[in-house]
Order: structure tokens, then sequence, then C-alpha cells
């Protein structure tokens, strides 16, 4: 019988740890980053509320209730949420604006109830997000020659992607089936084969985006690879004229170098031949002296 006081004790101290709120997981809250968020508070509704605190790490403010229709008492004790926190009556639930990565983390509201003279304790985890862009794509194909396949790389990525982001790859014929899981997607392809499009969707927990399909059978042959072999020696005959024409017009240049050289060459020799005259005719008579 000894035992039976200390059993309802530890009974009693169970009861109030619950009632306080500690030792309970915290509720999950998603957010966008520069925008809002609203964390809930519940209060009873026979409670009349003697104040709550509001902490974040540290304490961030302490609503105090007003009497008799009057308005609550305010004060925000963190510098860093100045401005930009609200406490709407009647729940008093915190209500942050334009919402920072600094703004991520634990949170927890202890109301103090007037009526039955007790503490509870809620809590939260805040985890603020970015808006995801438009997807970049980059595709890589190479052709070992056998039996002319093709192997072909899809990568997936985000600008500025941030935390907790997955990829998928959705076949764009059905829009269904997810083919594969992760940034990037390997396949192959062969001559005959049905030229299949990807769509690669991001998500996060804000947001979800998707990429205009990508046909993967094009990038290594347009219509078909046979017809991409077929039109090599066209790609080789075109270079071959390209270089005639090179040829062509550097000899012609050269030509027309030359032959401007021998026209100028007479030109020369006749100025040479005025010269000397003019120095014979200026040439002063020996004296008899």
């Amino acid at each position: 019988m000894g035992a039976l006081p200390w059993l309802l004790l530890l009974l009693l101290f169970q009861e109030a740890e619950g009632d306080s709120g500690d030792g309970v997981d915290p509720e999950e809250m998603v957010a966008v980053l520069q925008e809002s968020v609203s964390l809930p508070l519940e209060i009873p509704l026979d409670e009349e509320v003697e104040d709550v605190i509001w902490s974040s790490h540290i304490r961030l403010a302490t609503v105090v209730p007003g009497k008799a229709g009057q308005p609550a008492t305010i004060v925000v004790t963190n510098p860093r949420y100045q401005g930009r926190v609200s406490f709407p009556e009647p729940t008093y639930s915190l209500h942050i604006s334009n919402l920072s990565w600094e703004d991520s983390g634990p949170y927890q509201a202890q109301v103090n109830l007037r009526t039955s003279q007790i503490s509870t304790m809620q809590h939260y985890n805040l985890r603020v997000y970015r808006r995801l862009s438009q997807p970049h794509m980059t595709v890589n194909f190479e052709i070992p020659g056998e039996e002319g396949s093709c192997n072909i790389s899809l990568t997936c990525s985000i600008e500025k992607a941030g935390l907790d982001v997955t990829y998928s790859w959705i076949p764009w014929e059905d829009g269904t089936d997810t083919a594969h899981e992760g940034s990037i997607l390997s396949t192959s392809w062969r001559p005959g084969d049905k030229a299949l499009s990807y769509t690669c969707r991001a998500s996060n927990p804000v947001s979800t985006v998707s990429s205009r399909p990508i046909p993967a059978g094009p990038f290594c042959a347009d219509p078909g690879y046979p017809s991409e072999k077929a039109s090599t020696p066209l790609c080789l005959l075109a270079k071959a004229l390209l270089l005639l024409l090179l040829f062509v017009a550097l000899a012609v240049g050269l030509w027309r170098i030359r032959v401007q050289t021998r026209c100028k060459m007479p030109r020369m020799k006749k100025l040479r031949r005025n010269r000397m005259r003019l120095r014979k005719k200026g040439k002063p008579a020996p004296s008899l002296a």
C-alpha cells in the first residue's frame, strides 16, 4: 500500500506534463520566402488567458489580452521581428510577414491560463523555401557505333534550388507514370524506335514546376539516324567546295597584287631617268683658272 501514493503522484506528474505540451512532436509548418505565414494557437473557449509568450530560440514577444473590449498589449522583444509580426485576436496566433531564411527554426507558444491557473506549451517547426524557377535542361548523347544505337543523358537542374528538391521524369505520351526518379535520366535510342519525349518535374514543399517536353530520339537523328548518315557525304562535299572557293579567292588576290606591282615598275624606271637628266642639266661647267 505504501507504493500507491507514489504511483498516484507519478500519474499526476505525467498528466501535468501532457497538459503543458512538453514531449510532444512540434507541428511542422512550411512557408515561402518573402511571403507570410501564421502559426495557429489553440486556446480553450472556457478559459481566460493571462498572457501568451512567443519564443524562437529567445523570447520573441509577449501578448497580454485587453479587458472589457480593449486591445491587447503587445511587446515585441526580439528586434529582428519588429514590424513583421502581428497577433490576431481572439487566439493570438503568430503571423510573420516578409519571411527570410533566418526565420526558419523552432517556435513555441506558452499560454498562461487565468481560469485554471495552468500553462500550456505549443511547439512548431518552421521551414522556409523559395518558389522554384523553370528547370534548365542539358542534353548529352553518344553514338558508340554499335548497330546505330545512341545513348542519351538528360540532366534537369534548378537555379538556386535550395533544400528538399525532388526530380522526376515523366513520359510525355501518357503523362502519368514516372519513368525515373532523380535529376539525371539515362536512356537509349535506335533507328526505328518510337521517339519518346520526357518532361522533367521538380518539386519542393511549396512549389512544383515542369519543363517543356524533351524529345530523346531527334538529338541522335532527325527524323531518323540512317538519314543523318546519308547526309554525311553532302556535308563533306560542302566543306570541300568551301575550301576550293577559299583557294580560288587566295589565288585571285595574289594575281592582282602581282599585276599591280608590274604596273608600278615602268613608272618607277621613268621617274629615275628623268631625275638623272635633271641632274646632268644642273651640273656646273669646270672653271678655266
